[in-house]
């Protein structure tokens, strides 16, 4: 029954999608009210009907109902309630359905959110949803069917991918596809502008809530996703340039040019074309991540499919949506051109220089992630693009940004008096250059010019930023702290939170790239390695029986100047149905370094291989994506206009 009630829902889901896209068609015929509550209706009655699709999908999983063959590739009797649960979105079929399901819902979020939008825009906007949707509804029915039966039913499941069997799992992709597929609002809010041919500050201080939104929700995907590799995979890294991290992380760099040009549109109406075209590219480039995981044609560990059939017909989407949205661009792009001017020593310029940056970063990671297939296609040989390429890009082109972010905040709209600027920053620069030296020569006895130049920008950002806010508090003139720290504006609260967390988070990738050690030994019983000032004892190895899996669990133990400092269980686990190994590693972690330990491979009853990783200042990477998340969200729910604070 399940497969059935699963299909119609979704088949009658697409065509009440068709009927929403049809309205842009009906302009001239049918009073705008009328059309506006019939989108409304449509856009909530598809987002409850998806949703229940996808409780019933939820409920086979966790009824273990084996005669749906998605069920069955991707669940087993033994496997914990909470994975089968994780496991509807745990490989291709489901996830596209939670992809079309979030989707419905923001759809359904524009009329809802929207009181002050014109309802023509938010008519075409839904229409243009439509299309989308009905796009993605088309795709699971024909091609990526959850609902498929198998036939002989099994008795139990081949079981979830046991890299998947991780508490990152239940978090990590339904944020990442909130972030991803909130790019759609964007994208069709361009699209109805440039359909319409015209648009207001308004709307562009309406649209900056949405972008805000989605890029708070892809910024806590891609850094789960971080955490997730670096607890699970038993690497010690947290990010490998896998070309489907890049598939997250490009529209990320898009979406954050976007927030930027937003809020020079917003405050003075300029770069409105530039902001047009980058939610164009945005959403494309989610679309483009859609692809590159479930074409088959990149080998990760994040990939979902190896069916070329699927995605070439998502490839024929995206050039349709590519295509077409860019044609209509160049062709109404001219109708919203502002006369307003600027000066080169504007915070307008500084934000353009901002998005040069990012858009070039962005389409430089593009051409590193894929090259390797152009060339394959084109029977140039299989060259790979690795860490080192997208690290010195990265490098290279990220801490302008980053030395750019002081000057766009204490820099005034129009025109910035650069000498006193240059003073005042000039001098925090200073400063932030000779504790970086210092800490440098006399603690770290490090000369390497890339971590001084990365340390000090960071320095710098962190400095200018909180300086910028003291500097508020003192001219509020008000003698309530208290008082004064809640009359800050909040837009300008969200920009020196998430200026401070790439500052943070700078200190952290550097010193944890840079400095970390590494070993990996053959050890004993009750043989001991010193790792930095911390001698790890290997006790032994004992077995552990769990539901799904079987794991042999390493004990070892800490000292730290002779005194004991904490016990170490890294895991080797072998799962039941795949007969999958998978490590399990265990840290200890405090602000100023993480230990890691993972358990290799048996030599013998006794001995064993084992990785040992001191990692400085890792834990700043995750406090840096934290205060970043929290400037987000003073974005979304502050009440206060952009203003400039001098």
């Amino acid at each position: 029954m399940i497969t059935e009630v699963g299909n119609f829902i979704l088949s009658i889901s697409a065509t009440l999608s068709l009927c929403m896209f049809s309205v842009i068609f009906f302009k001239k015929y049918v009073g705008i009210n009328s059309r506006y509550t019939f989108c409304k209706i449509i856009s909530l009655t598809i987002s409850f009907l998806i949703l229940v699709s996808f409780i019933l999908l939820a409920y086979a999983f966790l009824t273990d109902d084996f005669s749906l063959r998605y069920v069955a590739n991707n669940s087993n009797i033994s496997l914990d309630t909470i994975y089968k649960f994780s496991a509807v979105w745990g490989a291709h079929e489901g996830s596209i359905l939670l992809w079309v399901l979030v989707l419905s819902v923001w759809a359904s979020c524009i009329p809802i959110l929207s009181s002050n939008m014109p309802k023509n825009i938010i008519i075409d906007m839904l229409s243009i949803m439509g299309i989308l949707i009905l796009f993605f509804l088309t795709f699971i029915l024909f091609s990526s069917n959850p609902f498929d039966r198998i036939f002989p039913i099994p008795l139990n499941g081949r079981d979830l991918n046991p890299l998947l069997q991780d508490p990152g799992l239940i978090i990590h992709p339904p944020m990442l596809y909130i972030g991803y597929v909130g790019t759609s609002v964007p994208f069709v809010f361009a699209v109805a502008v440039l359909l319409n041919g015209h648009i207001n500050t308004e709307w562009i201080s309406w649209l900056r809530k949405w972008v805000v939104t989605s890029w708070v929700f892809l910024t806590i995907g891609i850094s789960l996703g971080s955490w997730w590799a670096y607890h699970e995979l038993g690497w010690g890294g947290w990010w490998f340039w896998d070309p489907v991290e890049n598939a997250s992380f490009m529209p990320w760099l898009a979406i954050t040019a976007l927030l930027h040009s937003l809020i020079v549109s917003e405050k003075r109406e300029l770069f409105i074309n530039w902001t047009i075209l980058l939610a164009i590219l945005t959403f494309s480039l989610s679309l483009l991540g859609a692809f590159l995981v479930r074409s088959g044609i990149l080998v990760s560990v994040h990939a979902f499919a190896n069916d070329p059939e699927r995605g070439l017909y998502i490839l024929l989407f995206l050039s349709l949506v590519i295509g077409l949205s860019l044609a209509l661009y160049f062709l109404k792009s001219k109708l919203l051109i502002s006369n307003n001017q600027y000066s080169i020593t504007s915070k307008e310029f500084i934000l353009l220089l901002n998005n040069l940056f990012l858009t070039i970063t962005t389409f430089s990671i593009l051409l590193g992630t894929l090259y390797p297939l152009i060339t394959s296609s084109l029977d140039l040989g299989k060259i790979s693009v690795g860490a080192p390429y997208f690290n010195f890009i990265f490098s290279a082109l990220m801490l302008p940004i980053v030395f750019l972010m002081s000057f766009a905040i204490y820099s005034s709209w129009s025109k910035t008096n650069y000498s006193y600027l240059i003073k005042k920053l000039g001098l925090l620069l200073f400063y932030s250059v000779i504790i970086v030296y210092i800490y440098m020569n006399f603690y770290l006895q490090s000369d390497i010019f890339v971590v001084f130049l990365a340390l000090s920008l960071a320095i710098f950002t962190i400095f200018s930023s909180s300086i910028k806010i003291l500097q508020f508090l003192y001219n509020s003139g008000c003698s309530n702290i208290l008082k004064s720290i809640f009359s800050l504006p909040s837009s300008m609260v969200s920009n020196i939170f998430a200026h401070i967390g790439i500052g943070v988070l700078i200190i952290g990738i550097t010193m944890s790239n840079y400095y970390s050690i590494q070993k990996e030994v053959v050890m004993k019983k009750n043989s001991q390695v010193t790792i930095k000032d911390t001698s790890i004892k290997f006790i032994g190895v004992k077995n552990k029986i769990s539901n799904n899996y079987a794991s042999q669990v390493g004990i070892f133990d800490a000292y730290k100047n002779n005194n004991y400092l904490i016990s170490f269980f890294p895991e080797k686990r072998t799962y039941n149905i795949q007969k999958n190994i998978m490590t399990e590693a265990a840290i200890n972690s405090t602000l100023t370094r993480d230990i890691y330990v993972a358990l290799g491979e048996s030599l013998s009853n006794d001995s064993w291989v084992v990785r040992i990783y001191y990692k400085p200042y890792i834990q700043l990477l995750w406090y840096g994506v934290g205060l970043m998340i929290l400037g987000g969200l003073f974005g979304i729910f502050g009440r206060n206009k952009l203003e400039n604070i001098k």
